[in-house]
């Protein structure tokens, strides 16, 4: 038998300490388990709200909106020859190509020989030439000798005034034979040998034909040469209806090409179109830069920067921008611990920013780093889960009663 001692007595109280400490620590969990975190967001509508201290918050990185003023509006733009110092070269009859004299690349003088046609209708018109000189050669002689037979009272006077008719329809015809035949360009020499010519000096820039090629000046084809002056271009810009307030004739632009990244080249607006383009709903502005360099190319793709753009515009980081279908979208600021998503109608947009003219104030935070991440929560809200779908209810059974 224990006695009762010390001993004993403290073993006791040990124990029920330690009883006591474990229905203590089993009860904490327990409460730690039922009460709700403070991590778990609140979504409603379109807006995100997290508690003060929540970590998931602390994972979004967001950036300010600034004022475009400090950006240049960057569009997209295609390097075109200038039309003014350009020509396209085919020919007014047909024929077959019977050598082609240049290529492309080749600097070009006015009025140089590009090739050489062999044309039966070149053939006609020299024919034309030499019969009408030959029968205003007859006509005069008819005239001539008409005339003094009817001073000398041989033949009636109205003999003399149908040669003289004939004499003038005769030069009427050599003139209009002549005047074609140069208007092609052509000689005298009847050869079937018309000329393709340039009208302006430049540079060959394209080329459709080759040598034994059939030409009809009927049919829709490409020209045959386009020769042009490499140093005078056009630059199409593709301007958004936003942006119209910012554009007008005489605005400088800067253009960057991707090909030389480090170097800007100048340009001048000096035409904007009356009506959108129906396909891209975009309006076409043109400017016009002078290319010394040779450095641009026609059909060149180019980014044309504008600085002086509308006051009420504002940038917004590229970052920021998510796809929703075929909406673009960013999730703001809207207060502290609130981060809302945000349809925008950009105005351009490059690789670093994009332009906007509404929903936003100068200085609000957009969600950089995180977008995603707060587009799914949105989203899933959005479906009910199985357990907020009600069980249908039991319809009951109507029973008879007994009797």
């Amino acid at each position: 038998m224990i006695s009762n001692t010390p001993a004993r007595h403290g073993l006791m109280r040990t124990l029920i300490a330690v009883t006591l400490l474990s229905a203590l620590s089993a009860c904490q969990k327990h409460a730690e388990t039922e009460k709700p975190t403070t991590d778990e967001p609140i979504i409603s509508g379109d807006a995100v709200h997290f508690s003060a201290n929540s970590r998931l918050k602390q994972r979004l990185i967001t950036a300010p909106v600034i004022s475009s003023q400090e950006n240049a509006l960057s569009l997209p733009a295609r390097i075109a020859w200038d039309e003014d110092h350009t020509a396209r070269i085919s020919s007014p009859i047909a024929g077959r190509l019977a050598d082609v004299l240049v290529h492309v690349g080749t600097p070009v003088k006015v009025n140089q020989a590009l090739a050489h046609l062999s044309s039966p209708d070149m053939g006609s018109a020299q024919a034309d030439v030499a019969r009408a000189k030959s029968d205003l050669a007859q006509a005069e002689r008819n005239h001539s000798r008409n005339k003094d037979l009817a001073e000398a009272g041989i033949i009636a006077g109205k003999d003399f005034e149908q040669s003289q008719t004939d004499l003038l329809r005769s030069k009427a015809e050599a003139v209009r034979a002549e005047v074609r035949l140069r208007s092609l360009g052509a000689t005298d020499a009847v050869d079937q040998n018309f000329t393709i010519r340039s009208p302006i000096a430049g540079v060959l820039v394209a080329r459709n034909t080759n040598p034994g090629m059939e030409w009809r000046p009927d049919q829709a084809t490409p020209p045959l040469f386009i020769v042009s002056d490499p140093t005078y271009l056009w630059c199409w810009i593709d301007a958004p209806e936003q942006a119209i307030n910012s554009l007008h004739k005489g605005m400088p632009v800067s253009l960057r090409s991707g090909a030389w990244p480090n170097e800007t080249f100048n340009a001048q607006i000096d035409f904007i179109e009356d009506a959108l383009d129906p396909v891209s709903h975009t309006l076409k502005v043109r400017a016009k830069l002078r290319n010394l360099s040779q450095r641009l190319k026609g059909e060149m793709y180019v980014t044309a920067q504008l600085s002086n753009v509308a006051k009420d515009t504002l940038d917004i980081p590229t970052k920021a921008v998510f796809l929703k279908e075929s909406t673009k979208m960013v999730f703001v600021k809207t207060s502290e611990g609130v981060y809302t998503r945000k349809v925008i109608a950009p105005i351009a947009s490059n690789d670093e920013w994009v332009t906007v003219s509404n929903a936003f104030n100068k200085g609000d935070e957009v969600v950089l780093d995180g977008a995603l991440f707060l587009e799914k929560l949105v989203e899933e809200s959005k479906v009910p889960s199985a357990q907020n779908i009600a069980a249908p209810t039991p319809v009951p059974v109507n029973q008879g009663h007994h009797s």
